[in-house]
């Protein structure tokens, strides 16, 4: 990954191709992604591979290759974003009708400028806007759809020390019968 919106497609020659299922996402450093691999999930939930583990800011969906190089040179422009607590582990949607096991990650100024410079890009760039609210969270492990109700996580599980974020990351996601296999389109180092 580079501070360069460039990719490797860019040396191939032009991309009639709009890149697909696309989301901009924080991805933690070495010890944060180590922290978050090292709590228990449940046996029966698909644990989310060590370097796959990212905080989701925005999901894009499909977009033209100009589209996403305007992006890129917009999101060059954050530099730092603070350590930030993991305030609780949770099962979402509900516990009866689980999908997937998440740290969720306490809510900050700094994420909300985060989200509204994100969104202000995506609106530049003429992309869609997630109607959702952001809410900070890392998935750990994702349950199969026929998963009966989830059991409480046990409260005497201890949580990461707060998560640091070397990298700001424009991803492509190819969805695959293992889990989902993501590639960098761009990446902004963070301070």
């Amino acid at each position: 990954m580079s501070d360069s919106p460039a990719t490797d497609r860019e040396s191939a020659g032009p991309h009639p191709q709009p890149w697909r299922r696309c989301f901009i996402a924080l991805a933690p450093d070495a010890p944060s992604r180590d922290a978050l691999a090292a709590l228990d999930v449940p046996p029966h939930a698909r644990r989310v591979p060590p370097a796959q583990l990212h905080l989701t800011v925005s999901f894009i969906g499909a977009m033209s290759v100009e589209q996403g190089e305007s992006l890129a040179r917009g999101l060059a422009h954050v530099r730092y974003l603070p350590p930030a607590p993991v305030t609780m582990l949770d099962v979402w949607p509900k516990r009866a009708q689980p999908r997937l096991m998440v740290a969720v990650v306490a809510s900050s100024d700094a994420f909300a400028a985060l989200d509204a410079h994100v969104r202000s890009l995506m609106s530049a760039a003429g992309l869609p806007l997630d109607a959702r609210a952001f809410r900070p969270h890392v998935t750990l492990a994702r349950f199969p759809r026929d998963a009966a109700a989830a059991s409480a996580i046990e409260s005497a599980t201890r949580l990461p020390p707060p998560l640091r974020f070397e990298s700001l990351v424009l991803y492509s996601s190819t969805l695959a019968k293992q889990g989902a296999r993501y590639e960098a389109l761009a990446a902004v180092k963070l301070a």
